[in-house]
């Protein structure tokens, strides 16, 4: 999220959606809700949001070349600019990012390639949220 985090503007456009890092800077202008309802969460995970009032098929069907990657795994790497950079083997969100969110107010794991921010599922998992909150900020892939 810290890249993602970086394009703000109406200019340089990114939210995330499902897990899906989207590049919406070309949609804006398109948006049947208006830009604002898009810049209201740039640089932000909108997915609550954006369930809430759209259907699933939607960025397919509307904005297909929006999306860049996936959270954690398999995004086109970035540099510092945005620009694609040949760096990482995988793209995506690097583990010292991920390494960063640790707490009950703030848990990111990894778990098969993908960056997941648990943080609202803490209180709901079955097994209780020392379950979770034990790989805070790491890959739980092999325990999962």
């Amino acid at each position: 999220m810290e890249e993602v985090a970086k394009h703000t503007s109406k200019s340089d456009c990114w939210v995330v959606v499902d897990g899906q890092v989207l590049d919406v800077t070309s949609f804006l202008g398109e948006h049947p809700g208006g830009e604002l309802a898009i810049l209201t969460f740039a640089g932000r995970d909108a997915t609550e949001e954006f369930n809430m009032i759209h259907p699933p098929d939607v960025i397919g069907k509307y904005a297909p070349d929006a999306r860049i990657g996936m959270i954690g795994g398999g995004g086109r790497a970035v540099d510092a600019s945005g620009a694609p950079s040949g760096g990482g083997a995988q793209g995506g969100i690097p583990m010292e990012e991920v390494a960063k969110h640790t707490s009950k107010s703030d848990c990111w794991v990894v778990v098969s390639g993908q960056v997941l921010d648990v943080t609202k599922f803490l209180g709901e998992h079955p097994g209780g949220e020392l379950a979770i909150l034990t790989f805070a900020g790491r890959d739980a892939t092999e325990e999962f």
